[in-house]
């Protein structure tokens, strides 16, 4: 196993600059590093940035989802994030956490799934940024998830977010989107809308963050 030295970042402020599709304050003090070479600090806002996490605090400012999942696999490792953004590896997967509550970043192509589940309707407190195997039902629970599409320009661009959707504990049935809604307290919700997916996302973005994923076991699958 190669180990890698992760570098010191070098922190850059950049608010984040207005478009109809932001809805981050424009007063964001968020700090990011130039330490990936082709995700500059200064890269525009529907681009995806390192943050820098020994300088985050909560009162800096919304984060985006995109920013959230490269920071990630970034302080995995450097190896880990060139991997992702690699366009020769059609497919990469990272699987963060324990056997029954986890967290997925997974890429096909230019194609992104991440699910970005919240405790509210579960018994015992979880992390935002995990499902759950329901082993009785064969069956995953992703209380929250979210689709991009990346751009040959660099942009992320939210197709869909959805909430309490399961699908068959089959990972190709999960790519191919056959969620269904199991009823009960929770149904499932699925958004389309600009703003409401990205108003959720946002949440759930620093919610990833402080959860630092990085720190727990992941196994990382590419092809």
């Amino acid at each position: 196993m190669t180990s890698y030295t992760k570098p010191t970042p070098t922190a850059v402020a950049c608010p984040a600059s207005p478009t109809k599709s932001d809805i981050s304050s424009n007063t964001s003090q968020l700090s990011y590093t130039d330490d990936f070479e082709t995700l500059p600090a200064r890269g525009p806002t529907s681009h995806a940035h390192i943050i820098d996490v020994g300088a985050y605090a909560k009162e800096d400012g919304a984060i985006k989802l995109q920013d959230a999942i490269v920071t990630t696999l970034f302080n995995v490792s450097p190896h880990t994030l060139k991997s992702f953004v690699n366009p020769t590896v059609h497919t990469f997967k990272a699987i963060f956490g324990k056997k029954d509550i986890q967290l997925v970043i997974w890429r096909k192509g230019v194609e992104v799934f991440v699910t970005h589940p919240s405790p509210q309707f579960s018994l015992t407190p979880k992390p935002i940024g995990t499902f759950e195997h329901h082993t009785s039902m064969k069956a995953y629970r992703f209380e929250h998830l979210a689709g991009f599409l990346i751009g040959y320009d660099g942009a992320w661009r939210l197709k869909l977010t959805a909430t309490n959707a399961y699908a068959a504990a089959k990972w190709p049935d999960v790519w191919a989107g056959r969620f269904e809604c199991q009823g009960g307290v929770a149904k499932m919700t699925v958004e389309s809308a600009e703003m409401d997916m990205a108003r959720r996302a946002e949440v759930w973005a620093g919610a990833l963050v402080e959860a630092r994923y990085w720190d727990r076991k992941v196994d990382v699958k590419t092809t």
